[in-house]
């Protein structure tokens, strides 16, 4: 069977609404360099560890799942000849067993293991520095849906305002000491490529089994998207030493 993720964001080089100066001013806020071992948790198609890697010489360690990705990951990592700082381990990150890094990142993968709180429990006792990348409510209350009952809302109670998303780090004894917040061009861009790509693949695979799920699975998540999320939500990258 077709993997939704595989199709929609096959066009993506940053599988987060995020942007390259973003991840390289995260770089300069992890203090990376040649010496710096990172690990990076759901590495996807690497799109982080390329920027890293090269920017900073930095070597990365990428544990990884989906073979859709981990394939494209290391065409890429080739091709930008950083085989000798990017490894890519094809495991499930839940149950690898991670040794001791100079920071680890988990940018939009919180639910590897299982919530945001589980990550961070997981993670801090791996290295001095964190970054993860995490949803918050960019309004509170929330605003009404304008296609209530046309789809299935994302649950008010997932995320929370920005100042309560900080206090979930910090319960767990971490201290966020830097934000790099999306922008609406970084949701966008990243939104408007799901698109883009999806309407593609149906036009190439008109006959495919899953193109009437996909279509309508397409059409529900821009509605949403452009009725109340684009307002309401927002997406960031917490830098926390622990």
């Amino acid at each position: 069977m077709t993997w939704w993720h595989a199709v929609v964001e096959a066009r993506h080089e940053l599988m987060n609404p995020t942007s390259p100066e973003k991840i390289r001013l995260l770089g300069e806020r992890l203090g990376l360099g040649p010496e710096s071992h990172v690990l990076d948790i759901a590495s996807g198609v690497c799109g982080p560890a390329l920027l890293l890697a090269g920017d900073f010489g930095c070597r990365l360690t990428c544990v990884e799942r989906a073979p859709e990705f981990v394939a494209a990951a290391r065409e890429r990592v080739a091709a930008a000849g950083l085989d000798d700082r990017i490894e890519i381990i094809e495991a499930d990150a839940a149950t690898y067993e991670l040794g001791r890094y100079d920071a680890a990142l988990c940018i939009g993968a919180t639910f590897v293991y299982c919530g945001l709180v589980p990550t961070l429990e997981r993670l801090r006792p791996v290295a001095p520095l964190l970054a993860v990348g995490e949803p918050y409510w960019r309004v509170w209350p929330l605003p009404p849906d304008p296609f209530a009952g046309a789809h299935e809302r994302t649950a008010e109670s997932e995320w929370f305002p920005l100042l309560e998303t900080v206090g979930r780090f910090e319960s767990t004894g971490v201290r966020v000491v830097s934000l790099i917040a999306s922008s609406q061009d970084d949701w966008d861009r990243y939104e408007s490529l799901h698109w883009q790509t999806l309407d593609e693949w149906l036009a190439a695979n008109p006959g495919r089994p899953q193109a009437d799920e996909f279509r309508e699975r397409g059409v529900a998540q821009r509605a949403r998207y452009l009725g109340w999320e684009r307002d309401a939500m927002n997406w960031a990258i917490f830098v926390c030493r622990t």
